[in-house]
């Protein structure tokens, strides 16, 4: 136990790799002012929870080394990696920041302005989130109303048809009833006025018969 914390009291900084071409490296720069890492971790973790926290964490883990320069003195450096199958293959480069000295000021040029840009960043994300409420209260809102409209030409739809279609034929049949039900009330009425037209023919046979009664009238008798 001793030994281990001795080496967590030894260990100052530590950098994972990451996978460039065919295999993984980190670096570790001391050049005598601040230099920065990024933690993409952080960012993982983001755009698990929210696609859009991907974009405004993307320079959270932007954060600066703990060592920025190398003291005379002994150093060690360790690299550990996945040796349950295979051992680790690995190498060591060091290299001296002299000739590097354009590289240097462009370094540290570069990550003052992602320093800047993280805290535009935030800013943005403030404003960004307000105008995607809005955009997405209008977006609703353009769906519902598009759906009320769509709705309302429907039932206008509808409506004319049943002036083209429903209708004529109620009439057509209303009006076949009516036209026969005011023939057989017409029929009627002709024969009704027909029996009342229809002259009176008088039996003149019997008239005749009666004038040609022959009576015998008994003249001596009183009437």
């Amino acid at each position: 136990m001793s030994n281990f914390y001795a080496l967590l009291k030894i260990l100052s900084m530590q950098e994972d790799s990451a996978k460039t071409g065919k295999v993984t490296s980190a670096g570790m720069y001391f050049l005598c002012f601040p230099v920065y890492r990024l933690d993409q971790t952080i960012n993982s973790m983001a755009a698990a929870k929210d696609p859009d926290a991907s974009f405004f964490k993307k320079l959270d883990g932007f954060q600066p080394c703990e060592i920025t320069e190398l003291k005379a003195g002994t150093h060690v450096f360790a690299v550990y990696g996945d040796n349950f199958f295979k051992s680790a293959n690995y190498v060591i480069e060091a290299l001296c920041a002299a000739p590097f000295a354009e590289e240097k000021e462009k370094l540290r040029d570069v990550e003052a302005q992602i320093l800047t840009k993280r805290v535009e960043l935030s800013k943005f994300e403030t404003e960004y989130r307000e105008v995607l409420a809005q955009f997405t209260e209008m977006t609703n809102r353009y769906a519902q109303e598009m759906q009320a409209i769509d709705e309302l030409l429907k039932q206008r739809e509808a409506i004319h048809a049943s002036y083209s279609t429903i209708s004529p034929l109620k009439r057509s049949s209303s009006n076949g009833k009516i036209r026969a039900s005011f023939k057989e009330s017409s029929g009627e009425d002709d024969q009704q006025t027909g029996e009342r037209e229809k002259p009176v023919k008088r039996d003149r046979s019997k008239k005749k018969k009666w004038y040609n009664l022959h009576l015998k009238v008994d003249k001596r008798k009183p009437c």
